[in-house]
């Protein structure tokens, strides 16, 4: 295969690529208006509506003067200056481009070739960016419903729970039995109503803290214990906690999600049967938890419907809750990229385990 043949093919296939790709000679390294186009392949030039005749060879003040009006293109095309006089690459992130026929956002990256030459790479993501943009603006128009409609819900059950809590007080002796049940019935279900908004509320706010911190999962668990003491002490349970990791992860949410897997291993238990709890970690690939009991079980036909939103197994006497805590733990650990599971044998217990992947520091 001669020269030429190489050339020719290594041209095609970067200006096949779908990604774009253009490659640019700096003449004078001081100089940002030395910068001339070398080559732009099929993807770059759609994106600045030019021909080939139009760009290559010539310079990028020549060509797409807007460039350099505005801070966003003359910062791009600083980093070609600094990256072809300095070497290395940059990762520019989200950039936008300009002209009288287009408007975008791209991811760009600089790259140095040799001495005067870079390439830069860049694909378009204006209607990622839109879409991302408008999922942003449709989650916090959910989350500021969610705050009203729980606002506006619980304040009707106040008026309930108040009313039913006053003719009990006024009329207490003068109630038979039956009447006294059914009062009872009326404040139990404002109870629970009441909790089940708590809840869809708790389930919208998921994932609002924008910062990731590192948690140290054994202090977490220690004042988890503490929250609960007084239910470890009634169900007599034992807990036994293994080395934990710190991970870099979103504290609160963190916290909601062992207290609700600790505390289902506590409330889950067989009768006559004191709970005993393990927690545990194992490394591989970044750290996966494990809450093991030795409860009630779960059946392999339910393993995969109990991680659903309001999906109970039990009735509200033998067990409370309302069916949404494993939903709050399961949306807990897809915002951090992990994975959450079971592995049960009815009337021996369950172990539930979700991973928490490596994050970037």
């Amino acid at each position: 295969m001669n020269d030429f043949l190489s050339a020719d093919i290594l041209f095609k296939t970067l200006d096949d690529l779908p990604i774009g790709i253009g490659v640019f000679r700096v003449e004078d390294l001081d100089d940002n208006k030395s910068i001339r186009y070398v080559f732009m392949n099929k993807v770059v030039l759609y994106e600045m509506r030019k021909t080939k005749e139009e760009v290559f060879g010539k310079k990028i003040h020549e060509v797409a003067p807007e460039a350099y009006e505005h801070e966003g293109g003359l910062f791009v095309i600083e980093t070609y200056r600094k990256i072809a006089k300095e070497g290395g690459s940059i990762n520019l992130g989200l950039v936008e481009y300009s002209n009288h026929m287009v408007a975008g956002t791209y991811e760009c990256s600089v790259h140095h070739i040799a001495d005067n030459y870079v390439y830069v790479m860049l694909r378009n993501v204006t209607e990622l960016e839109q879409t991302k943009n408008q999922l942003q603006l449709k989650n916090k128009e959910l989350n500021q419903f969610a705050y009203i409609v729980s606002h506006d819900l619980k304040a009707p059950l106040r008026t309930i729970t108040s009313f039913i809590d006053l003719l009990k007080g006024q009329h207490q002796n003068q109630l038979d039995e039956e009447t006294k049940a059914m009062f009872g019935f009326i404040s139990e279900a404002a109870f629970r109503m009441d909790k089940l908004i708590t809840d869809i509320l708790d389930f919208s706010r998921i994932g609002e803290t924008k910062e990731m911190a590192m948690v140290d999962l054994r202090k977490l668990v220690e004042i988890i214990q503490q929250d609960l003491a007084e239910r470890i002490k009634d169900t007599k349970a034992s807990i036994k906690v293994g080395d934990l990791p710190t991970v870099k992860g979103y504290e609160t949410e963190l916290r909601m999600l062992l207290q609700n897997l600790i505390g289902n291993a506590l409330k889950f238990n067989k009768p006559g049967r004191n709970p005993e709890i393990e927690i545990y970690a194992k490394e591989e690939n970044g750290w996966t938890i494990f809450i093991k009991d030795n409860g009630i079980g779960i059946a392999e036909k339910h393993q995969e419907k109990i991680f659903g939103v309001f999906q109970r197994l039990h009735d509200q006497d033998n067990y409370e809750g309302t069916g949404i805590g494993l939903a709050h733990c399961k949306k807990i650990v897809e915002l951090h990229n992990g994975e959450l599971g079971v592995e049960s044998i009815p009337d021996e217990g369950s172990t539930f385990y979700f991973s928490i992947p490596r994050q970037d520091r």
